[in-house]
């Protein structure tokens, strides 16, 4: 299972064996079910996920109403970062779409890491440049895009999620009802 992690990191620093070794002996594995919630909405968090294999969103609700703002698949971290980094009560839920494995980081042993292993600083800004990257390709592409551009896209950059993915989720998604995400479907389809 760190193995798969390790190879992940290699893409953004050379840890030593002994780094390596350090950041397996924090990390824990877990194996949970559809519909587990990582984090609720309303709770404080401490936790970071590696997802070593499974499909996962966030969403936050609204009048009764599930949106979804992120959809993640293996090899990826998430996380409610507002939460985690200030202590407050997360805004949003993350939720498991399917069965899946992680490898869990806390923030104490986070803390520790930063002191021990030199790497982990630059490693941790890679992470979240790339995320930030993610968040404001999402918002341009909400601000510019129209829905059937958005879900063109998805089906370019990302074609698996439109198969492990329930059609309401993607629809909240894309910011559409899942009435409008099926005839852009249908309307792709007949182009096709």
């Amino acid at each position: 299972m760190t193995e798969q992690f390790f190879t992940y990191t290699d893409k953004f620093v050379n840890f030593s064996k002994a780094d390596k070794d350090l950041f397996a002996s924090v990390l824990t594995f877990k194996q949970v079910d559809t519909k587990t919630e990582l984090v609720s909405c309303d709770k404080r968090t401490d936790e970071l996920f590696f997802l070593l294999k499974g499909c996962i969103r966030k969403y936050y609700p609204k009048d009764g109403e599930q949106i979804t703002i992120y959809i993640m698949t293996e090899n990826n971290f998430i996380g409610a970062f507002d939460s985690f980094i200030t202590g407050t009560k997360s805004k949003e839920t993350i939720e498991c779409i399917e069965p899946c494995e992680l490898l869990i980081l806390n923030r104490t042993d986070l803390d520790r890491l930063y002191k021990e292993i030199p790497l982990m600083n630059e490693f941790v800004r890679k992470i979240l440049e790339q995320t930030l990257i993610q968040f404001q390709q999402s918002l341009n592409s909400f601000i510019l895009d129209n829905p059937e551009e958005r879900y063109t896209q998805l089906l370019t950059q990302n074609p698996e999620i439109l198969q492990r993915v329930p059609q309401h989720m993607l629809a909240t998604y894309l910011g559409i009802t899942a009435t409008s995400l099926s005839r852009i479907r249908k309307r792709i389809i007949k182009k096709a």
